[in-house]
């Protein structure tokens, strides 16, 4: 979920209360802390705090060691000099959903007292949207942690539109295979947020709308109108564009951003408006070529409702001709999710081919290809080619891979069937044997 930032604070009973929980925290000092929260964990950013799950905490131990080199990588000059900062780390009941326009509900920084705050997407978050993006979970503390390292830049930090586009932009960024930090060349939901309030507003409260953005102080931006969501979105647009057009690093992109006046940032909302009218695909596939972002740009694609298939799948095939067994896998899972779904726009012969590749995989690949396979079965997708070679999985020598049979079965077939997987990793082979049997027989009858 889109973090939220509340670097300043207006007026009111709530803000009140919340400035003297924040003044709290900061008379308290380190030590202090441990009266508030059960945990501490030293981080390469600072000193985390939670009463939650402590395993999750180390989890975020390491991610903070990635993101604070990747974050000194991209933007060197600014975080030049940056303090430690202190991390509350809070968890919501795992029943709470935590929705996109909840606004300083995920995650928030403030500068004076250099103090993040931010909660993990729940449980049940994870179980009810399993696409959405940001699978390794640091979205929020991301985006936090961007505002920290700008947020000596005084340009940035009172400039409210520009400091959420930037840490938008940087939210996203990941590890590719290489373990190198990258940010990706756009921001898929935001992109989709600013096109679809394009779409509903039109060209002229689109504009109207993005002019006053540029000029809203604290309280007209992140005020609660059921707008938020637009307004962030809109402030990445701009950013997207203004720096678009400028060359050099992404630091560099920034400066000759900062240095534009208002009217000339307004100047620039028509190019704004054309560049957020293609579609997602259309902009993804703009950088399909890039060796660093293919992958990344794949994974964005299989999200959306129509793809191109074939040119994905000819930039996955150049993965499969690699070396590396890390690519194969991913390869292969990215095969998978894009032949077994339907909107691909790809002929059958092609989707016949490819089908049988996946089943000679199922047959003699490696234990990690069939195992990425029978985990990126989408659900509801009927595969009658590959139910014999799932079905053989079913008496595989490794646990995991038959459970991941089992899983995969359950989703292409509408037969009845044990999916538990501690049934199909630990059960007596006899009573596994029962149920691979009852499978072929009604493979036989079909």
């Amino acid at each position: 979920m889109v973090s939220r930032i509340a670097d300043t604070l207006p007026a009111g009973t709530g803000a009140r209360t919340l400035l003297a929980l924040l003044i709290a925290v900061l008379l308290l000092g380190q030590c202090g802390c441990g009266l508030l929260y059960k945990h501490r964990v030293e981080t390469a950013v600072g000193t985390l705090w939670t009463n939650g799950n402590l395993q999750l905490a180390r989890q975020y131990q390491e991610d903070l060691r990635w993101m604070k080199e990747g974050l000194q990588q991209v933007l060197p000059n600014n975080s030049e000099g940056i303090g430690s900062t202190s991390i509350l780390l809070v968890q919501n009941d795992d029943d709470r959903i935590i929705h996109e326009d909840q606004t300083r509900t995920a995650g928030w920084y403030n500068h004076t007292l250099s103090l993040i705050q931010f909660t993990p997407t729940p449980p049940a978050e994870k179980l009810l949207l399993p696409n959405q993006p940001d699978p390794k979970e640091h979205r929020t503390l991301l985006h936090e942690l961007a505002h920290h390292f700008t947020s000596d830049d005084q340009r940035i930090r009172s400039t409210w539109w520009l400091a959420e586009a930037i840490a938008c932009s940087l939210e996203i960024s990941y590890l590719d295979a290489q373990g190198q930090f990258q940010v990706p060349p756009l921001h898929p939901m935001q992109y989709q947020i600013a096109r679809s309030a394009l779409s509903n507003l039109g060209r002229a409260n689109f504009t109207q709308l993005a002019r006053r953005i540029i000029s809203e102080n604290w309280h007209g931006f992140y005020r609660d109108d059921g707008d938020l969501a637009k307004r962030y979105a809109i402030a990445w647009a701009l950013f997207w564009t203004l720096q678009g057009q400028q060359q050099g690093t992404l630091e560099q992109r920034l400066d000759e951003v900062l240095k534009l006046e208002d009217e000339q940032i307004i100047e620039q909302i028509p190019a704004v408006i054309q560049a957020i009218t293609p579609s997602l695909q259309t902009q993804l596939r703009e950088h399909l070529e890039q060796d660093h972002h293919s992958r990344w740009v794949i994974d964005q694609a299989l999200r959306g409702y129509r793809i191109d298939g074939q040119r994905l799948l000819e930039a996955i095939d150049l993965e499969l001709a690699s070396a590396d067994p890390e690519g194969q896998v991913w390869a292969w899972s990215s095969a998978t999710r894009l032949i077994l779904r339907s909107r691909s726009r790809l002929n059958r012969v092609t989707r016949n081919d490819w089908l049988q590749r996946i089943e000679q995989q199922l047959i003699s690949g490696s234990l990690e290809v069939k195992l990425a396979i029978c985990t990126n079965f989408p659900e509801y997708r009927m595969a009658p080619n590959l139910y014999p070679r799932l079905i053989d999985l079913l008496e595989s020598s490794d646990g995991n891979l038959r459970s991941a049979a089992a899983t995969a079965l359950s989703r292409v077939s509408s037969h009845p069937t044990i999916i538990n997987p501690h049934f199909w990793k630990f059960a007596p082979e006899s009573k596994r044997a029962v149920e691979v049997s009852d499978w072929r027989s009604w493979q036989q009858n079909r």
